[in-house]
């Protein structure tokens, strides 16, 4: 859990997040429940346990000139992910197809891979997608201990999702990250206490097959 709160924290540090009150949802929270602790130290393991699983990612306002639009499908368990990146803003951005790992950024052009490290790659933001998943469930006593939080639950699409606040790093409060849980305690959405700086929608999209030369690309094998 702590390195999923510090790859959005890292985000977090470089921008002003508005993390007022949105769409009924409390701006303080009520500390954790036992059954919600429970609930919770399941969510990245359950996420794991998936498999491939499909993702839209969104950095930086729709409008931004810096706006970056992710499709991707995410392999938690080989800490890999391919789709298609749409960089710039909405109305005028350019698609591109990628495939990243926490090492490795890369590009297809021309039919050819173009591999950066993760570094120079477009956004330290992305980070936070291998964070999703984890081997094992975290600590419940730990999170209802923690300042972690529960901000209400909300109607999404006809689905009440609901919502909590992940603890600080330090313990000491002033945590953005959000996650959001379906009724069955799915993951659906993970962001940096708003709509505009980090969006990550977990999606019932069929995942993406995984294209050719990634093992190569990566140094890893595949059975696909």
């Amino acid at each position: 859990m702590r390195r999923l709160i510090a790859a959005v924290a890292a985000l977090a540090a470089s921008v002003v997040l508005l993390t007022g009150c949105q769409s009924g949802l409390s701006e303080t929270g009520e500390p954790l429940t036992i059954e919600q602790s429970e609930l919770l130290a399941q969510t990245r393991f359950q996420v794991a346990s998936q498999g491939e699983v499909a993702l839209e990612i969104s950095v930086l306002p729709a409008d931004d000139i810096q706006h970056l639009a992710f499709d991707v499908t995410l392999d938690p368990e080989g800490a890999a992910a391919w789709g298609t990146m749409s960089r710039g803003p909405e109305d005028l951005a350019v698609d591109e197809t990628v495939a990243f790992t926490p090492e490795v950024f890369a590009a297809l052009s021309n039919g050819q891979w173009q591999a950066v490290s993760f570094a120079e790659g477009p956004s330290a933001a992305l980070a936070v997608v291998f964070s999703l998943g984890a081997d094992r469930p975290e600590n419940a006593q730990l999170l209802r201990q923690s300042d972690a939080t529960y901000l209400g639950t909300v109607d999404v699409d006809g689905e009440q999702q609901q919502v909590f606040r992940l603890p600080s790093v330090d313990g000491e409060g002033g945590a953005s990250t959000r996650m959001w849980l379906d009724e069955d305690g799915r993951l659906k959405r993970l962001d940096a206490g708003d709509d505009d700086q980090l969006v990550v929608l977990l999606t019932d999209a069929e995942p993406q097959e995984r294209p050719d030369g990634l093992d190569s690309l990566f140094g890893t094998d595949s059975d696909g």
